[in-house]
Order: C-alpha cells, then structure tokens, then sequence
C-alpha cells in the first residue's frame, strides 16, 4: 500500500509485524515534541524479532517464534506535520494500537493493507 491510498478513519493491517516504540535514538528534545503532540513515536518490528521460548514480549502472538503471519490492526488517524524535525521528518502517520498513539513514518505503509483486502 501507498500513503496516498490510506485515507484518515481507515483500518490497516499488517501481516507479520508489530508496533514497537522508537524512543533510543531519539533526543530529549525530539521526544518532548513527540509528547507535546500527544503520540509515541514507532516502527514496524517483525513480529519473530526477540520471541524466544522464555522471553516472550508482552504483546507477542502465541505461536511459533517464527510465524510470520501474525496479524497487527492499526487504524489509520492521519498525518501530523509538526514544526521541528524528529527522526529527520517533519511529517508523521498517527495511528492507534492497542489502546496507544503511535507515530509511523510514510515509509511504513509498504508493509500494510487496507481491512478490506483481508
């Protein structure tokens, strides 16, 4: 999927990824402008990334540590266009996931498609 065929109250989904917070590489400053707008900044982790028999994130999908078709429901908010640079972009995608305002770069939307097609 492209950005432009998502449109705002849309539901996405994504086969094989998960939502994780991006907060490590980030400033100080770029994260209060991040809070300031009121979502945590994300990416698209693959879902079998650090899944292991004891260590099991806290939102993994039972299942093999390999299984590749765990499903992620995202619905698409909109774009936010803030007045300082974070991560290098000054436009992000909102979205909401369990219960939680994350931010996802226009990038991210190759990984994803529409409810729809499900």
């Amino acid at each position: 999927m492209k950005v432009r065929d998502a449109s705002p109250g849309q539901l996405l989904y994504v086969e094989g990824r998960i939502v994780k917070p991006f907060t490590k590489n980030l400033s100080k400053e770029e994260l209060a402008v991040c809070s300031s707008a009121g979502f945590l900044p994300g990416f698209l982790m693959p879902a079998w990334v650090g899944v292991d028999d004891y260590h099991q994130p806290d939102n993994a999908w039972p299942g093999s540590q390999h299984d590749d078709k765990r499903i992620t429901t995202l619905f698409y908010v909109g774009p936010i266009y803030l007045q300082q640079f974070v991560g290098g972009l000054k436009k992000h995608h909102i979205f909401l996931c369990n219960g939680t305002k994350f931010a996802l770069e226009g990038y991210d939307f190759r990984h994803m498609e529409a409810a729809e097609s499900m």
